[in-house]
């Protein structure tokens, strides 16, 4: 048989195996009691792992991520554009003409993105976004630079910054965040700007700034960084221990040794 065959065969394995080995170790007490309640009980405290030492400020970037991809406004502009730039005292149809533009121009900066994130960095795209979007939301209430920063870049890094055995619960803790605050946002809005006017520009200005700084201070580049190497990246010691253990799943896995989870 062809060896990447086989390769893939040992690697397919080990995906299975490795986070059922680790939920063994942090949480043994549920494998030992196989009753149905105690599987529920493993359920709920595996969730309660993304909250603690080696994951949560992982979870807290990938949450807050999404929190400001809402609140800086995109969503909004897409949902209620012809409602907000109505403040500005156009008409009808200069509001349907720019809100198509406004679109246009997101799909734009997110297609770009595809190429842009690797070649500048996670990091500055979300510190350059924030920037000019605090500026816009202040100057024309309308946002026609979001699509390339804060548009795609909150979808991309929740799946690099999760360890192996913790990844679908923090990207699942991620995107509820996410909708979450797409609801609040779709909710507060329509009375935002009918009460305030052009304060619903400075409601989302505010936002754009406080984007900037909390990226500065809690985001970490992970633009190159390997899955293995995020425990470098945010300073914690759950990756390197992961890793290790996982290297020893893909040996026992080689000798076909693998055991079978229940």
């Amino acid at each position: 048989m062809d060896k990447r065959v086989v390769q893939e065969w040992y690697d397919i394995r080990v995906e299975v195996t490795f986070p059922q080995e680790i939920s063994r170790e942090r949480h043994p007490q549920p494998y030992q009691n196989r009753s149905k309640i105690a599987r529920a009980k493993l359920e709920i405290v595996s969730w309660t792992d993304c909250f603690k030492r080696g994951c949560w400020r992982r979870t807290h970037v990938g949450i807050g991520l999404m929190f400001f991809q809402q609140f800086v406004g995109i969503n909004a502009l897409i949902y209620y554009g012809p409602t907000l730039l109505q403040t500005m005292g156009l008409d009808r149809s200069m509001q349907l003409i720019i809100s198509g533009v406004l679109n246009i121009t997101q799909l734009v900066g997110v297609s770009s993105s595809v190429w842009s994130m690797d070649w500048f960095g996670r990091r500055p795209l979300l510190l350059w976004g924030s920037a000019p979007m605090f500026v816009s939301h202040f100057v024309t209430a309308m946002l026609v630079a979001l699509g390339a920063s804060w548009g795609p870049m909150p979808w991309a890094m929740p799946a690099e910054i999760f360890p192996s055995s913790l990844r679908a619960k923090g990207v699942a803790l991620s995107t509820c965040s996410n909708w979450l605050n797409n609801s609040i946002i779709g909710i507060i809005t329509p009375p935002l700007v009918q009460n305030t006017g052009f304060g619903a520009c400075v409601f989302f200005a505010v936002f754009c700034l406080f984007s900037g700084i909390w990226t500065f201070f809690f985001v970490p580049e992970t633009m190159r960084r390997t899955l293995e190497q995020m425990d470098h990246v945010f300073k914690d010691v759950r990756g390197e221990e992961e890793l290790a253990k996982k290297r020893f799943e893909e040996a026992i896995v080689a000798k076909g040794d693998a055991p079978a989870y229940a």
